[in-house]
Formats: structure tokens, sequence, C-alpha cells
């Protein structure tokens, strides 16, 4: 039997109520969520946690989220996709010239959201994501033969 890995997925973003929203999302969406709210040390963060995607919002307190992608670029190929209220061409711009790998405006569609996520998911990691199965703790759901085991 083939277990689907469940990903991790880090959030970047110093707004409370977004960064809770975004948690709660993907936590029911079968993702494992990472919320950061300290954003001195945001490199380290992401060495410790190595998640397999990153949600990164531009305005953040201490560095801004261009020159945290650039970081991160130094040292990992993690998929980053940039999740802002800044909507200017030049920024999307910028974002992608700096490694990002998508750009969302806030306010954003819950779903749109999900589904760039899973399709970077599953080009970044396509090995990982032929499963017959998912696995959340120790509940084994079969999507096959529709059993939980």
């Amino acid at each position: 039997m083939e277990i689907r890995k469940i990903f991790k997925i880090m959030v970047l973003e110093d707004n409370e109520l977004i960064r809770n929203e975004i948690y709660n999302l993907l936590n029911k969406s079968g993702y494992e969520a990472i919320k950061i709210m300290d954003f001195k040390e945001v490199a380290k963060e992401v060495k410790d946690h190595s998640p397999d995607l990153i949600l990164l919002d531009v305005n953040l307190p201490k560095d801004d989220g261009f020159k945290i992608c650039t970081k991160i670029r130094t040292f990992s190929k993690v998929p980053i996709i940039i999740v802002t209220n800044r909507n200017t061409n030049i920024d999307e711009l910028m974002g992608i010239r700096l490694g990002a790998d998508d750009f969302i405006t806030k306010p954003y569609n819950t779903q749109i959201l999900l589904a760039r996520i899973d399709s970077i998911l599953k080009r970044a990691y396509p090995t990982e994501n032929k499963a017959e199965c998912l696995q959340h703790n120790k509940i084994i759901l079969n999507m096959v033969k529709s059993i939980i085991e």
C-alpha cells in the first residue's frame, strides 16, 4: 500500500487574522501548516522546518518578502507562492524574477489558492503525489477501495 505524503506548507504572514485563516484552510485541506510569527530569522525557520512549499507575504515587519525570497533561494529550491495585497505588475514581475513560483493578490479566492498550491506541489514533487492512500496521524484512507484502514 502506498501512503501519500502530507505536504508541509509554511505560512509567512504578519497579519494574524489572515495567517490563522490560511493556517486553518491548509489543515482542513490535508496539509500540515506551519505558522511563523517571529520574522527575525526566517531563513533559519525555513531550514529548521524544511517545508515543501512557502506562502510568503511581501509586507513583513523586518525584511520584506522579496528580500526573504532572495535569501531562501540562496540555499533552497522550495516552491514559493507570494500572497500579498501589493498588486502592481512591477511587484509581480519582481517576485517572479527573485525566485517565486507564483504570485497571488489579496483578497484571494480560497479554492484558487488551494488549486495553485496543489498544481505547484504536483510539479515540484511528481512521484510523491501518485498514491492510493492518504494518511493523517494513524488514520489511513484508501481512496481506491474507499475504506478507512
